[in-house]
């Protein structure tokens, strides 16, 4: 059976020091506390004959690119050939750090970044997941596929022009109006999983 595995983002940090602060610092949104519709979730309503697998990793307000390794090489042996990956934000971050690195035994089938942050620390820290390079990622996927906002507000646009020169194969979607897609659906990122 045809999967699609979504890896989720988050936040890191360069120090303990900053992830306290930033604690300190924050303010609630009220609204955020209400539960909240997600294009994730609403991806595996759409798809019947597939499974959709969401897993949550470890610490996402402070995660740690170590910790996010051993959760995601639990998860490889489970993955069949028909395996399409999205990983959105930090989740996008890691995976192309993760596939730099490690070049996988079985491609998959389809790998896709939604707003991945390179090395850009001018909005946010990115501490042990700071990329130096996401070439040879087409070693571990047929296809891969850079989605990003123009109006991004948590990774700045010109973080996807960094991917592109390290992936010139990758095929590239642009939106002017998505933000950071903190959307509750998601139908062109449907369309392309559908695709595969």
């Amino acid at each position: 059976m045809k999967q699609v595995l979504i890896i989720h983002g988050g936040t890191s940090f360069n120090s303990y020091e900053s992830y306290i602060e930033e604690l300190k610092n924050s303010t609630l949104d009220y609204e955020r506390l209400k539960p909240q519709k997600s294009w994730k979730s609403w991806i595996a309503e759409q798809i019947h004959d597939t499974d959709v697998l969401l897993p949550t990793f470890p610490n996402g307000f402070n995660a740690v690119y170590e910790e996010w390794k051993i959760m995601f090489e639990k998860i490889i042996p489970l993955l069949n050939s028909e395996i399409s990956v999205i990983g959105y934000s930090l989740g996008a971050t890691f995976l192309a750090k993760y596939l730099h690195e490690t070049t996988l035994s079985t491609p998959l089938d389809q790998l896709i970044l939604v707003s991945g942050v390179y090395d850009d620390e001018t909005n946010e820290e990115l501490g042990s997941f700071k990329i130096t390079s996401a070439k040879g990622l087409e070693k571990s996927a047929g296809y891969i596929h850079l989605i990003h906002s123009k109006d991004d507000p948590v990774v700045p646009f010109g973080e996807l022009a960094k991917f592109q020169a390290d992936l010139p194969s990758a095929k590239t979607s642009i939106f002017t109006d998505r933000g950071h897609f903190g959307q509750p659906t998601f139908p062109e990122l449907l369309e392309l999983i559908k695709q595969k």
